[in-house]
């Protein structure tokens, strides 16, 4: 163990070494060329965008909450603009390497290429989105800051605009400025732009150097504690009822002899890292025999299912040391206590908001994606 200790501390120290520093480009520095893929599966260069008045570059990305609010800001920007001599390009400038899963707290999609398409698909891109987070040598040449980051450059393709799209920050409606519309406008009639730099304001660009800081999250998430404790269908009623908290919880019915709970396991503990900086919580309820209570936990070890840090403090609120139950008692009080909708099958899970409200409900396995997307939506909902 005290190895282990060592070669994280060392790994730290070398990581802050390595830290990467972006320099946005300066007003008049020429574009950067490039070479990317984009989500439509074609290569794309700096020539493919160039012979317009004005090109607008975004960096941005899936997973960041400000990126998140700004991409309908940003379609609007490009239809603002259709029938005028401008082009735009998004490049996802973020390494996967760099995130670690609670990062992914606002979103269903990870920062990788494939839910890039999703995404484009989901979201009416109208411009073409590339991916640069294989080698991020094209954020680096321009000195992507943040996401969203936006460069406008003029027909010499001379940067003359750089800093944020405008002031909406993480808000989904209007905003009172766009310094990005007001630089392209500018650029298009031969007039002085009045702000030609701004701060990009929004979530670092995530350096694949940081990708030993997140190895060393992901250790910590391994080494949390796990503990197991037999409740009854009173204690299991108290956190259904979720009374008078605005968080969720996510309670899941489960058996290490059930085949498909096994199978579908990682995948609630995955959902759980990734939303545990939100104010949620993953509450598994195995029906295992009373006496498996050391195999239960046995079975939760193996699968990392421990309390987040960020989970603690709302666990211990109600004087409660853990999440993962054993449950005790007749199934018939148990269906009573969690859902009366449930139907006995396992694994069953249900997502309860405020007040108890069942928010999902779902017997058989989850398809991830779909348990993400209710969540999702209401975390985004909370932040209205």
């Amino acid at each position: 163990m005290e190895d282990m200790r060592t070669f994280f501390l060392l790994s730290a120290v070398t990581s802050s070494l390595l830290a990467y520093t972006p320099t946005p480009l300066v007003e008049g520095a020429k574009a950067p060329d490039f070479q990317l893929m984009g989500v439509d599966g074609k290569d794309y260069s700096l020539t493919d965008f160039s012979g317009a008045q004005v090109l607008a570059v975004i960096f941005t990305t899936n997973h960041c909450p400000d990126a998140i609010a700004s991409h309908g800001r940003m379609i609007a920007l490009v239809d603002h603009f259709k029938d005028r001599s401008v082009k735009f390009v998004a490049i996802n400038s973020n390494s996967p390497e760099g995130l670690h899963p609670a990062e992914l707290g606002w979103t269903i999609y990870d920062d990788g290429f494939e839910h890039m398409k999703l995404i484009a698909k989901n979201e009416n891109f109208n411009l073409p989105y590339l991916y640069d987070g294989a080698t991020q040598e094209v954020a680096k040449a321009y000195g992507a800051v943040a996401t969203p980051h936006v460069f406008i450059f003029d027909e010499n393709l001379e940067l003359r605009y750089n800093g944020r799209m405008d002031n909406g920050k993480r808000r989904l409606g209007p905003v009172e400025k766009n310094e990005a519309r007001d630089a392209i406008s500018a650029i298009l009639a031969g007039e002085k732009i009045e702000i030609v730099k701004t701060r990009p304001v929004g979530c670092s660009t995530k350096w694949k150097e940081k990708a030993e800081k997140v190895a060393r999250e992901d250790q910590k998430w391994k080494e949390l504690p796990v503990s197991v404790e037999v409740a009854d269908a009173d204690l299991l009623a108290s956190l259904a009822a979720n009374e008078g908290r605005e968080g969720l919880r996510l309670i899941n019915l489960w058996s290490t002899s059930c085949g498909p709970c096994v199978t579908e396991f990682p995948d609630l503990v995955q959902i759980y890292r990734q939303y545990s900086w939100q104010e949620f919580e993953f509450i598994p309820i195995s029906l295992d025999p009373v006496g498996d209570l050391e195999k239960v936990t046995r079975f939760l070890e193996a699968h990392e299912c421990g309390l987040s840090t960020r989970t603690r403090p709302l666990v211990e609120a109600e004087k409660r040391k853990t999440n993962n139950y054993l449950f005790d008692g007749d199934t018939e009080d148990l269906a009573k206590s969690i859902d009366p909708k449930w139907d006995g099958a396992l694994p069953y899970t249900v997502l309860i908001g405020k007040d108890g409200k069942v928010l999902f409900r779902h017997s058989g396995p989850i398809e991830p994606m779909e348990v993400k997307r209710k969540i999702v939506e209401q975390i985004w909902k909370k932040s209205e």
